[in-house]
């Protein structure tokens, strides 16, 4: 009887030991960096939707709105796994939204008294793929098309870190939707579209504001960027530089520069 007991006591042992060695690795693992959330809100009546990424680990959030593509920046002042308080940076002040994260209903708070003409307004959201830089992407306004919303979505995308001149900057593009988006050194971006892609070179064009339109050539192979001189003009001669390839960079790089 006592050897039965004896061996019982050794296995409890034993068990309690392993299970705080397990709580102990568990414990010490490094912490899950939470990827940004994106959610798609659509007014009613059909009119333009717009989107809301936000990160819990910073408080941060970013809204696209659907008016000439702008962003607006603000902050998370209070979450749970039900709701988001959500204090947008307006001009005057901020306002205060409310996310219902079960129902997915974004609620824009009205005001009581008529006269003032705001109403409570409530709009149906729905999960989707982290935005990205290609969000600011916009067609030429030469085009006769319609806008096309879902060529601002990533879908085949990567961004690429070149070194420029002693600094950074960085190249998104999108092998299925032909988007481009070029962040430059000074904070600004300029969009552009890929002409084509043959094997591991992809061609593709920027509109420079008030110059000349730039063509560039990736080759994933070789990881070089060549950017295509303009003849005539000493100020842009071609120029051939390394780039790294990065996950696709996020519509939250661009936090720090919005309005505020």
């Amino acid at each position: 009887m006592n050897w039965h007991l004896t061996k019982l006591t050794a296995m409890n042992r034993a068990i309690a030991n392993l299970s705080a060695l397990i709580f102990m690795a568990f414990a010490s693992a490094p912490a899950v960096h939470a990827e940004p959330t994106s959610i798609r809100c659509a007014e009613a009546y059909g009119r333009e939707p717009y989107f809301v990424t936000y990160e819990l680990e910073t408080n941060r959030f970013v809204l696209e709105t659907p008016i000439f593509g702008n962003f607006l920046r603000g902050e998370i002042v209070f979450a749970n796994e039900e709701r988001l308080e959500l204090s947008l940076n307006a001009e005057g002040g901020k306002i205060l939204l409310y996310y219902d994260r079960k129902d997915k209903i974004m609620l824009w708070p009205g005001l009581p008294a008529s006269e003032l003409r705001r109403s409570l307004l409530q709009h149906a959201c729905a999960s989707v793929t982290e935005r990205t830089v290609l969000a600011v992407f916009r067609q030429r306004e030469d085009t006769a098309d319609p806008p096309d919303l879902d060529r601002k979505q990533a879908v085949d995308a990567f961004s690429l870190r070149c070194i420029g001149d002693g600094s950074p900057y960085f190249v998104t593009m999108d092998r299925l939707t032909r988007a481009v988006v070029l962040e430059i050194k000074t904070g600004r971006t300029l969009v552009g579209e890929i002409k084509s892609i043959a094997g591991p070179q992809i061609s593709f064009t920027v509109s420079w504001l008030s110059f000349d339109p730039g063509d560039g050539v990736w080759d994933e192979q070789s990881g070089k960027l060549t950017w295509i001189g303009v003849p005539n003009d000493p100020t842009r001669p071609t120029k051939t530089q390394e780039c790294t390839v990065t996950k696709v960079r996020s519509i939250m790089e661009f936090y720090p520069n919005l309005r505020h």
